[in-house]
């Protein structure tokens, strides 16, 4: 902005033009009107002073005449113009008013009062002194068309100080181009001593606009002192602004230098810029590199130009850090030429230092804009390099979609990108979104081993939707079969129960390279020998599969291979080794239970079978050990206690596939002459549970669970409740409330979803894993924290399955990290990652809650080891694992760390857009931090420009806004003493 400083404000404060505000008619009757017309206030004091009663018009004369001669201030006459509206000397006390302001240097107030006082209504006079003053405040307000006819105003209607008008007439003649108008202005006054050296200034300044460099040196070395002020320091620049026109960079270089070091206050940008290219001309780089610098963190046009410059200047030493930030900020200028330029070098330098998104984006805004520019093939060129190796697949997808996919580079981009996002996605645990990525890299295989690759994750996707035949056909899409491949097709057909078929497979599924694989395969291998009555090869699978994995369920397994070869010892030795497991200890007393009933070693049986049932009362063995101990009793002759074990099954699990045994058992008793008073109850009770009409229950049973799986929750509900209304006995009874409370669940009705798992909490069947891990889901949600963990607990107490334990104890975990509970957190996070068995993520999500537990538990450092441990998983977490890294480097104003951390954060996540826009906010921060202010604005500015996270961009924008507004210096082109 160009600002006017005025030089008429001291000795010429109160030095006035005679005047005649109104006309003599409306103070005819005033004795001190001639006095107050010809300016001599002291009289017009004196005078009224005498009089005993003053009129209105007297008492106003007087005021005005005390404010002039200072002996008060303005306040009673801006109350009296408050309260005179319409008065007819009003505009004389509005332009006296605006005056006094004027001449006291305050000009709003001037400008308001003068503002409401038109010409036509003031004297020949006031005319001509209103014209210069409020001209004067037009000037300073940059209206120069208007300031221009104030001062013609003022001029025709013979404005007395000549020398002033000539002065400011011309001043807004040069702002209006009209240099000749201007020229002749200056050349009056330059002899005046007020006004001589400005005017000699601008007479350089115009004479140097017109190329008349000799001329303007002549005339501004006249000029030179070694006083410290913006004229004198004006004069410099402008010597070194011809002798720059003339090409001798020596000169022009030494009177820059010398304006910078001969100004009062900060230089502006403009001589900054200027001092800066000229050390460039001469090879002075580092210095160049520091007044372009102090150009550059101004802000303006000026800041733009010394941006491009910087860049041309860190590009020629090879710093493409420091040279993109500058490309950066020129890249907003105004100037298409350094526009275009700026954009271009701004995307082949990210492309360079490896930042391909910033790449890309930067490519695409140069396109945009410069369509038809000289760059546009490289660029495109550039773009599709980039989408090669940045992980932005989003914006690689959203690219390549936009232009069309045509050609053989293009598809094979395509192809490359999609992967990878699918990649990504199943890395992440998004299933869904993946298989929808794999089946959109399909679309073109120019690549075989990546198109394998896509089918051989379909057919993941699709065994973890227990979608087997889909699964089927997706792997054997593969051209090239591997170990994995046989490893998935194995299982299709294992979970299909075509153990035949999954043989071959799992068998080359054992070489694998994959330890864990291997020994999994020869486990399912046996499995399927053991299903295919291969007895013997199963034992020696077992065998073999048990020297690296010990595991109780394949000893088990083993035992079961082995009694079904009639190894009957063998395979009884092979169950105790089992009995303290928790999970086979009651299946491995009841298989050997079986070995002596089988052999009618009745006795022996019935120790093992009570075993059972005392030991294990929450197995579902238990009915079947009840009925075998029940038999073994009666071949024993002790009657009334297999009466007992039958009632025991009928009273207590009447809906166990064995209670019509019961009954039949208890019918022979009867019949061998034992006493049964409760037979007729315990038929009436079975037919009750089991009416002639269970067809028709399990044909509505099963279409309630169809619609579950097809993800018709909503009917389901209705399904399944109309279903436990009409059969309130049913067998399914159990397996219907959870179907009912899981569909709940799944339409986010958690209230009533509650209420029915709470029914079940107690329930101890294969699906009490699953209804207690949803109560402690659902309560979490509900912020029942207290019932949360209860459930979690009893879920974690009960010891069922791995994925049992596991999710009780990240249910847990997550508990006491929301609550605040950071050594409670920690603690399960650890037991999560030592746990053998954890899904994909697991230890990874676990190592990143205690990480963050420890951080805001203040223990920093063993947070950062933690975060380290995270930080080259190519995932979410490791994503943010590496932003946390580099913000506590930056709160420990390990700035450059930090910096080190950011960047690669940015080369290697490109796809985690949350992540990459937080950390270029943080980029930004450090360099605020370390006073690097040109590469903060030039950071802040690429985020708001291309961020897509709202808040990320709302705060840039804040800080850039306090960056640029904490910059304030004087214009040394505006010259005066």
């Amino acid at each position: 902005m160009k600002k006017l400083l005025f030089i008429i404000f001291s000795a010429l404060a109160f030095e006035l033009v005679a005047q005649k505000s109104v006309s003599s008619a409306d103070f005819s009757e005033l004795e001190a009107f001639e006095s107050f017309q010809a300016r001599q206030y002291q009289a017009v004091i004196g005078n009224l002073k005498s009089v005993s009663s003053l009129s209105g018009d007297e008492k106003i004369l007087l005021l005005i005449s005390e404010m002039k001669t200072r002996k008060r201030d303005a306040s009673k006459i801006e109350g009296w113009l408050i309260d005179n509206e319409n008065h007819p000397i009003k505009p004389l006390v509005a332009y006296h008013l605006g005056e006094y302001y004027f001449y006291n240097q305050d000009t709003l107030k001037s400008r308001n009062y003068l503002s409401a006082v038109s010409a036509n209504e003031l004297s020949t006079a006031d005319r001509a002194s209103y014209g210069f003053i409020y001209g004067v405040l037009q000037l300073n307000e940059e209206n120069y068309q208007n300031a221009k006819d104030l001062f013609r105003l003022s001029r025709n209607h013979s404005f007395a100080e000549t020398a002033k008008l000539d002065y400011y007439e011309a001043y807004a003649n040069y702002y209006l181009n009209d240099l000749s108008s201007a020229l002749e202005g200056f050349e009056k006054v330059k002899g005046n001593e007020a006004y001589g050296t400005s005017a000699k200034f601008f007479i350089a300044k115009i004479r140097l606009e017109s190329k008349q460099v000799d001329e303007v040196i002549t005339l501004a070395q006249e000029e030179l002192s070694d006083e410290n002020t913006i004229t004198n320091s004006g004069f410099y620049q402008l010597i070194g602004e011809a002798y720059a026109m003339k090409n001798d960079v020596a000169k022009a270089d030494a009177y820059f230098e010398r304006a910078i070091e001969l100004h009062p206050s900060k230089p502006t940008a403009a001589l900054y810029y200027q001092a800066g290219v000229s050390k460039f001309k001469i090879g002075n780089e580092d210095q160049a590199i520091k007044y372009l610098t102090e150009a550059g963190i101004q802000g303006g046009e000026y800041a733009h130009l010394s941006a491009f410059q910087l860049g041309r200047l860190y590009l020629k030493k090879q710093s493409f850090e420091q040279a993109l930030f500058a490309y950066i900020e020129a890249s907003a200028s105004k100037n298409e030429s350094i526009k275009e330029e700026a954009l271009y070098q701004s995307a082949k330098i990210n492309a360079q230092l490896g930042n391909f998104a910033e790449a890309i984006n930067y490519a695409n805004d140069y396109l945009k804009l410069f369509s038809s520019g000289g760059y546009v093939a490289e660029l495109q060129d550039l773009i599709a390099q980039s989408y090669l190796r940045t992980s932005n697949f989003d914006l690689a997808i959203e690219h390549l979609k936009g232009i069309g996919v045509t050609n053989a580079t293009q598809k094979d981009i395509y192809q490359k990108v999609t992967y990878q996002k699918a990649v990504l996605s199943f890395n992440d645990g998004l299933f869904e979104e993946a298989k929808t990525w794999f089946q959109e890299s399909l679309k073109y295989t120019p690549n075989l081993d990546i198109k394998d690759q896509a089918f051989f994750h379909l057919g993941e996707i699709a065994m973890r939707a227990n979608s087997f035949d889909q699964a089927l056909k997706y792997y054997q899409s593969q051209a090239k079969a591997n170990p994995l491949t046989d490893y998935g097709i194995g299982y299709a057909y294992y979970n299909k129960q075509l153990y035949a078929n999954a043989i071959p497979h799992f068998r080359r599924a054992r070489n694998s390279n994959d330890q864990n694989t291997k020994i999994d395969a020869s486990v399912r291998l046996a499995d399927c020998l053991f299903a295919t009555k291969s007895y013997d090869e199963a034992v020696r699978i077992y065998d073999q599969a048990s020297v690296t994995n010990n595991s109780p369920y394949i000893i088990f397994q083993k035992g079961s291979a082995l009694k079904s070869t009639g190894r009957t010892n063998e395979a009884i030795q092979t169950f105790q080794k089992v009995f303290t497991s928790s999970k086979y200890g009651a299946s491995a007393r009841f298989e050997i239970g079986m070995i002596h009933f089988e052999s009618a070693q009745f006795k022996d049986a019935e120790s093992y079978f009570s075993q059972v049932i005392s030991n294990y009362s929450n197995s579902p063995l238990v009915p079947e050990a009840l009925l075998n101990r029940g038999i073994a009793r009666k071949n024993l002759g002790r009657m009334d206690e297999a009466k007992g074990d039958y009632s025991i099954i009928l009273e207590n699990h009447l809906s166990s596939q064995v209670a019509l045994n019961a009954i039949l058992g208890l019918q022979e008793l009867q019949q061998a002459g034992t006493n049964v008073n409760k037979l007729d109850r315990y038929i009436a009770d079975y037919k009750q549970a089991n009416p002639e009409s269970g067809s028709l229950e399990l044909i509505e049973f099963e279409a309630a669970k169809r619609l579950y799986f097809d993800f018709a929750y909503a009917e389901a509900t209705t399904a399944f409740d109309r279903f436990l209304k009409d059969y309130p006995a049913s067998a399914n009874k159990i397996e219907a409330k959870y179907y009912l409370a899981d569909s709940y669940y799944r339409i986010d009705q958690l209230e009533q979803s509650k209420n029915v798992f709470d029914d079940l909490k107690y329930v101890r069947n294969p699906l009490t894993g699953r209804i207690l891990s949803r109560l402690g889901d659902i309560n979490t949600r509900l912020n029942n924290t207290s019932e949360a963990k209860e459930a979690y607990q009893l879920l974690l107490d009960l010891n069922l399955t791995v994925k049992d334990t596991y999710n009780a104890r990240r249910g847990l975990m997550l508990l006491y990290f929301n609550n605040d509970q950071f050594a409670e957190t920690i603690d399960m996070a650890d037991k999560i990652i030592r746990a053998e068995w954890k899904p994909l993520n697991g230890a990874q999500e676990a190592s990143m809650i205690k990480a963050k537990s420890l951080l805001n538990s203040g223990q920093t450092e063993l947070a950062r080891q933690e975060f380290e441990k995270l930080a080259s998983e190519q995932n979410v977490y490791g994503a943010e694992a590496n932003y946390s890294l580099g913000q506590i480097a930056y709160e420990n104003e390990a700035h450059d760390q930090s910096l080190d951390l950011l960047f690669d954060l940015n080369s290697n996540y490109g796809s985690y857009q949350d992540w990459i826009d937080k950390s270029y906010l943080l980029i930004a921060k450090n360099y605020i931090a370390q006073e690097e202010l040109f590469q903060a604005k030039a950071t802040l500015r690429s985020i708001i420009q291309h961020a897509k996270n709202k808040d990320v961009k709302s705060e840039s924008q804040l800080l850039l806004n306090q960056i640029e507004q904490n910059v304030n210096v004087s214009d040394t082109t505006q010259s005066n003493k």
